[in-house]
């Protein structure tokens, strides 16, 4: 009968709970921030990718300009 009343106090006991509470709630913040952060980096570099075509593209309308003006 002792032994069944010590088996319940080690079960009933929730010192640990709080604490495996709080590391899943870090630990699911870690992943949210991060898939967050990877949103983030990957439309900056759709934007970078955009702003580079642009650039190509007023480059090479420059370069057409002047050959056509340039003395052959």
């Amino acid at each position: 009968m002792n032994r069944m009343k010590e088996k319940r106090g080690v079960i009933e006991e929730e010192s640990g709970g709080p604490l495996v509470e709080e590391s899943l709630l870090l630990g699911l913040a870690v992943v949210t921030v991060s898939i967050v952060i990877a949103v983030i980096l990957q439309a900056t570099g759709w934007a970078q990718g955009i702003v580079d075509a642009l650039f190509q593209l007023l480059e090479d309308s420059w370069n057409s300009l002047t050959q056509l003006f340039s003395l052959p």
